[in-house]
Formats: structure tokens, C-alpha cells, sequence
């Protein structure tokens, strides 16, 4: 009983100082709508659907949109929205997450440590913001490491239906930590049950080397072994059958992800386009990759961030030196297998580009759980070396965490309230009015304004046919309205696709502007430019041609219709 209770304390304890870090780091985010993560822009967006069925109806990007999120985590803002805004709900749910997981780190620190090590597992969690920018928005990706921990927890304790409950309950969520943990839970379901299943088989082949538990396999027939195997694996399939229906599902509303055959030559493909798919980075930049979130290179700078790797190497070279014993590398064996694992589908993601998506994605997850666990396990050595008292201790810890809170400060939310105004007037338009302007100002006017929209930079997405070639066409056409000299052609492009408004920001028009080479991304920067430097005028500019309905902010707005 005493132990129970000691239990419940620390995970008390646990949750309130993951609340705690989180809150200190992020308190404004729950009283503002405006500040959320940039990718929520493009899957949450739509999810006002649900509160007011008048929005959004019949648009070619929702459509889009609403079905690349997962079921699962539309499942949960689904019946959010019966309470919250979904923008809102989007920092909770990210909050939520982020507590749980803390929880999780520290039950399977004391899975292969001491409680010691379990908790400073969970500080470095804090500390590395790696973890915090995966999170951050309550998106599909938001549930990758709290699913992968869990799985791994209870691999470890051996509770194997359990742990193919998780796979299953993963596949609703989040498709790479789906095929980690699948692929995973082969590989280990395979050295338990291999060995006596082939003696059984094959019982004049030889001697199998056998495994934890093929020795309790011995006095079961092959039968008993297959019917075992697939009692323990009844969710494992569950979720592979999903799995595959819902790729051709999403392939029959969407299209097809392209081949690396299709990218060879073109601009958008590459690290110029709006997002790098060939050539795939190479295999030491992915290694190193993961410190470049988890030191804060990206929030605080390169002098800090450097400084910060200086001490991370300082620890690590400490431990090596002064190694000791002091986890039990047994409960580890499904973070090694899952190594493995991981390795395997990066090369396989890698020789059939796209088919898998992005082959960095199986192998970052992964190295995040290496990298926490190795440099906890360094600071337990460092700390048992230093053979400090527990004052002392507590003083570090304490301080550790305070560092950890402003750290973890607005890791991937930016503040979108700069366009408020011009939200408000978009919401005073009719709710199925269509809205064109700079792609990236879309983003913020179908998030906020609640209104369709053109066409826009999250949602341009390369990879998926024939998606990307209407939205490419799209983009084209309205550049070439948007820097045109002639007002016929603004509006002809307005009434062909059925534009209400049209969004102007003056400072697209602005010199300096204009002679970038690279205003938006590849294949329309030389258009742009082009475009752009061969007028004299524009007439989107032409308040007489154009009087516009809304002006504030370097903010135009034009009616059409």
C-alpha cells in the first residue's frame, strides 16, 4: 500500500510541474485565439465547419484539407468543439499532451532506472524543445512521441497485447509512428515466437538460438504457437486493416503521391520549392538535425546555441570517461529494436521517395528518444560523481526547471492578432464569399477571417496529384492578375474563378520588394519577378479603376461581384 502511494505522489508530482513548465512558458496562449501554431493554418482551420455548417461549403481547399488529418484527431476536435473554439482547443490539446507525456517519461525512466534517473529523463524532456516544437498545435504529429513512449513502456514491461492495442490506437492518429512501431512490433514478436516456432516446424534443421521466451514456447505445439501469436496481435491487425483503408480512401478523394520519377527537374521539389523532397538530405544532417530544435538554435540564435552544444558535449564526454552502471539496459530493448526499426524504413522511405512520405520523419523521432535518454542518463552519472547532498540536488533540479520554463517559451506559436482588423471585416462578409490574395495573408484569412480562399501557401502542397496542379495553375493565374497593369484582366480573372474580393497588400508592391529574386517560392519566383519588373503601374493600385471596400494596416480590400 505504501508503495502505491509513493507512486501517486510522484506522478502527482510529475504532472504538476509539467503543467507548471508548460504554463510558465505559455500562458498567454490560452486567452488568444491569435496565437497558435503556423500549421494549424492548414488542418484545423476548416474544423469551424462544425460550429457554424454554413462555412466553408463546397471549397476546393477544405476538401482537401479535412481529409489528410487523421480520423483519430478528428475524432477529438469533433467532440471539442462542442466546448471550445478549435484554434483555442489546438493549445490545449498541445498542453494535454505535453503533461501526459512527461508522465509517460518518467514511468519508463523507472522501467530502466532509478527514480532519480526517471526524473531527470523527464527535465531534459523539458529541455529539449525538440519535443515541445513536434507538439506544439495539437496536430496528428503532436501524438507521435507521447503514442511512441507509451508503446515502448509497455514493451518493456512485456504486455504485449497492450502494447498492440497502442499500434492500433496509432494508426488512427498518426501514420509514421504507426509504421515505426508496426514494424517494431514485428521485429520483437519475431524474436520471441521465431526461434520455437521454426523448432517446431522444423525439427531436424538444427538448433535455433532461443530467445526470453521460446522456452516457454517448448511444450506448445506450432498450432499453439500461431494461435498465441495471433490472439496477441487481433489490434496489431486491426490497425493494418485500417491503415489500408484509409489510403485508398484518401487516394480516392485526393489523388496520388507522386514518384521521385515526377520530381527529377522540377524547381518545386527542390530546397528553393515550398518544401525540400529531392534530393533527400543526407544521412549526418538528419543525425545532427534533431539538436538544432532541441538547443533552441532556431529561437535563440546561434551564439546560444553554440554555447549550449559546448555544455551538451562537455556532459557526454564527463559520463564516458566516468561510465557506470545505472540503467538496466534489458527494459531498453524495444528502444533498440525500434533503432532498428527506424533505420529500416529510412532506407526503404529513401529508395521509394514520397511512397512513404518523408524519410527524415523515421528516423527524428527516434533519435529525440536516443538523444533525451542518453543525455539524462550522462547528467545521472555527472550528478552521482559530484556525490551531491540532496540540498544541493534540489537547488540544481530547481534550476534546471526554472531554465527549462523560459526555454520552452512559445516553442513554433507565432502571434497572428497584427491582421485583426481585417479579420473582423472578412467576418462581415457573406460566409460563402471567395477571397483571393498573397497566398501566405490567405493562410491567415481562412484561419481567422472564416472565410474560402483562393488559393494558399500552407495548402500548396507538391506532393499530391492532381491537387498540386490545380493549385499550381491557381497560384499562376493570380499572380498574374495581382501584378497585372490592366483592370480587365483583374477583373476577368475575378469573374472566371468566381472571386468576391480581392486582397491587396501594398508593400507586394513596394521596390525594394520588387526586385527580389525570391518573393515567393520556386516554380513562380521568376514569373513573380518578371512579372513585377516589366509594368510601369499596376492597376490593383488604381483606386479609381478599384475604390476599395477596406483599407487599414497597408491592407487593401476590392469588391467584385
Amino acid at each position: 500500500m505504501g508503495n502505491s502511494y509513493k507512486t501517486i505522489a510522484f506522478l502527482l508530482l510529475i504532472i504538476a510541474i509539467a503543467s507548471t513548465v508548460f504554463y510558465v512558458g505559455n500562458f498567454d496562449i490560452f486567452s488568444s485565439k491569435y496565437l497558435i501554431n503556423d500549421d494549424v493554418r492548414q488542418q484545423i482551420f476548416w474544423m469551424e465547419r462544425w460550429r457554424d455548417p454554413q462555412l466553408f461549403q463546397n471549397d476546393f481547399l477544405t476538401n482537401y484539407a479535412q481529409t489528410y488529418v487523421p480520423v483519430g484527431v478528428k475524432a477529438l476536435y469533433r467532440l471539442a468543439s462542442l466546448k471550445f473554439d478549435p484554434l483555442l482547443f489546438s493549445n490545449i490539446l498541445t498542453f494535454i499532451l505535453f503533461v501526459v507525456t512527461a508522465v509517460l517519461w518518467f514511468e519508463w525512466g523507472r522501467a530502466f532506472g532509478d527514480n532519480l534517473t526517471a526524473f531527470l529523463l523527464v527535465v531534459v524532456y523539458f529541455l529539449f524543445t525538440g519535443f515541445q516544437y513536434q507538439m506544439s498545435g495539437g496536430l496528428s504529429r503532436s501524438f507521435v512521441f507521447p503514442l511512441m513512449i507509451l508503446y515502448l513502456l509497455l514493451v518493456s514491461q512485456e504486455r504485449l497485447f497492450l502494447s498492440g492495442l497502442v499500434i492500433f490506437l496509432q494508426s488512427f492518429f498518426n501514420p509514421y509512428v504507426f509504421l515505426l512501431c508496426l514494424c517494431t512490433h514485428s521485429l520483437i514478436m519475431l524474436t520471441k515466437f521465431g526461434p520455437a516456432l521454426l523448432t517446431k516446424i522444423f525439427p531436424d534443421f538444427g538448433n535455433f538460438p532461443e530467445s526470453a521466451n521460446s522456452g516457454m514456447q517448448t511444450q506448445k505445439t506450432a498450432l499453439g504457437i500461431l494461435r498465441e501469436l495471433l490472439v496477441l496481435n487481433i489490434p496489431v491487425i486491426g490497425g493494418v486493416l485500417f491503415t489500408m483503408a484509409s489510403v485508398i480512401w484518401y487516394q480516392s478523394n485526393t489523388g496520388h503521391l507522386i514518384s521521385w520519377r515526377e520530381m527529377i527537374g522540377r524547381s518545386e521539389y527542390s530546397e528553393l520549392g515550398r518544401y525540400q523532397l529531392y534530393p533527400d538530405p543526407s544521412f549526418f544532417y538528419e543525425l545532427i538535425r534533431p539538436w538544432i530544435f532541441n538547443l533552441s538554435f532556431p529561437y535563440w540564435g546561434p551564439v546560444a546555441g553554440w554555447f549550449m552544444v559546448l555544455v551538451v558535449i562537455g556532459v557526454f564526454g564527463y559520463a564516458t570517461l566516468n561510465y557506470q552502471p545505472v540503467i538496466k539496459w534489458k527494459s531498453l530493448q524495444g528502444l533498440l529494436i525500434l533503432i532498428f526499426a527506424s533505420l529500416l524504413l529510412y532506407v526503404i522511405a529513401r529508395l521509394f521517395l514520397v511512397r512513404l512520405f518523408v524519410p527524415r520523419r523515421y528516423i527524428n523521432y527516434t533519435l529525440n528518444l536516443v538523444y533525451c535518454i542518453g543525455f539524462a542518463v550522462a547528467l545521472r552519472i555527472l550528478f552521482e560523481k559530484m556525490n551531491l547532498n540532496r540540498l544541493r540536488l534540489y537547488i540544481v533540479l530547481i534550476a534546471l526547471l526554472v531554465f527549462a520554463c523560459f526555454k520552452g517559451r512559445h516553442i513554433e506559436i507565432f502571434d497572428y492578432s497584427s491582421g485583426f482588423n481585417l479579420y473582423k471585416f472578412i467576418g462581415t462578409t457573406p460566409k460563402n464569399v471567395l477571397i483571393a490574395g498573397w497566398p501566405e495573408t490567405m493562410d491567415d484569412v481562412m484561419t481567422f477571417g472564416k472565410r474560402r480562399a483562393f488559393v494558399t501557401y500552407k495548402l500548396s502542397h507538391t506532393w499530391v496529384e492532381p491537387f498540386w496542379s490545380e493549385v499550381k495553375k491557381r497560384t499562376f493565374d493570380f499572380f498574374k492578375a495581382y501584378y497585372s497593369s490592366d483592370p480587365e484582366e483583374i477583373r476577368s480573372f475575378c469573374k472566371a474563378n468566381h472571386i468576391d474580393y480581392l486582397v491587396v497588400r501594398l508593400k507586394d508592391f513596394e521596390p525594394e520588394r520588387l526586385k527580389r529574386t525570391d518573393p515567393y517560392f520556386e516554380p513562380f519566383n521568376g514569373f513573380i519577378w518578371y512579372l513585377a519588373n516589366s509594368r510601369n503601374h499596376f492597376a490593383a493600385l488604381d483606386r479609381k479603376s478599384f475604390p476599395p471596400v477596406f483599407e487599414e494596416d497597408g491592407i487593401r480590400v476590392l469588391q467584385f461581384k
